[in-house]
């Protein structure tokens, strides 16, 4: 029987790394995204990583269908404060792409900057029916030492809540608590944003909009990510503009699973 709980997670530092960027400086994803929680979940039941080129981890292939939901915590409305690290490494197997490259930058030096993430805490949204991971949420246990980004950065969580819950279908402007997918439709063969009114703009000074591109798992073919834009606001949202798996908890929130 599925179950819908929640954990927070923080850290002290995080590097969530995006793929598309390496020169001069690492940068940084803000929000935790789907496949990381999915890593996350994999490390508390000990299931394996990336081990081989073009196969997908056995903790993807094995919760991946699992819904969840994600919402900062003591964000700046919706931002982490950002540092940049710099460092070396003299081993030379950073820079190489080959057993060949590696033995011709034995004491080559490359200079890291990477932007990282001060404090970074989040809520997560789980329906599942995996009773195993539940129970060592709950009793915060992990077979493998979960980390944000890098194992620099352990990771640890709490505040563990269980919920009863309902498909939310909107007869009034509402609020999401979390981050959900910005919806977009087809004109004239192309993407483009949803025209529908979306925001209920009654500003007092503290509401806000945030936007960000993440990922929602793999490409099982290229073996990349898949990208949907996400959004996280204040606002109300207009009562007509629909968005897929909406859930009402008994607590008056309203997140979406994803």
């Amino acid at each position: 029987m599925n179950q819908l709980i929640s954990f927070d997670i923080k850290a002290e530092f995080g590097f969530l790394k995006k793929p598309d960027t390496n020169e001069p400086m690492y940068l940084t994803f803000n929000m935790i995204h789907k496949p990381f929680v999915l890593g996350l979940l994999g490390a508390i039941l000990g299931k394996k990583g990336f081990e081989e080129n073009n196969v997908l981890p056995e903790y993807y292939r094995e919760l991946q269908h699992i819904q969840i939901g994600i919402a900062p915590i003591n964000s700046e409305k919706g931002n982490f404060p950002k540092t940049v690290i710099k460092y070396n490494n003299s081993t030379g197997a950073a820079n190489a792409t080959s057993i060949e490259n590696i033995k011709g930058k034995i004491g080559a030096t490359l200079n890291i900057v990477e932007q990282t993430l001060v404090n970074p805490s989040y809520r997560i949204y789980l329906l599942t029916d995996n009773q195993e991971l539940i129970t060592r949420i709950k009793n915060q246990e992990a077979i493998f030492l979960p980390y944000l980004g890098k194992n620099d950065f352990s990771l640890w969580w709490d505040k563990v809540k269980n919920y009863n819950y309902q498909i939310f279908n909107p007869d009034n402007s509402y609020k999401v608590c979390s981050l959900f997918t910005k919806k977009m439709i087809l004109k004239e063969g192309k993407q483009i944003d949803e025209e529908v009114p979306v925001w209920e703009m009654d500003f007092s000074g503290e509401e806000f909009i945030y936007f960000e591109r993440l990922p929602t798992g793999y490409d099982e073919d290229l073996y990349q990510y898949i990208y949907k834009p996400f959004v996280y606001t204040t606002f109300k949202l207009n009562k007509d503009y629909k968005i897929d798996n909406l859930y009402q908890l008994d607590n008056g929130e309203v997140i979406q699973l994803f």
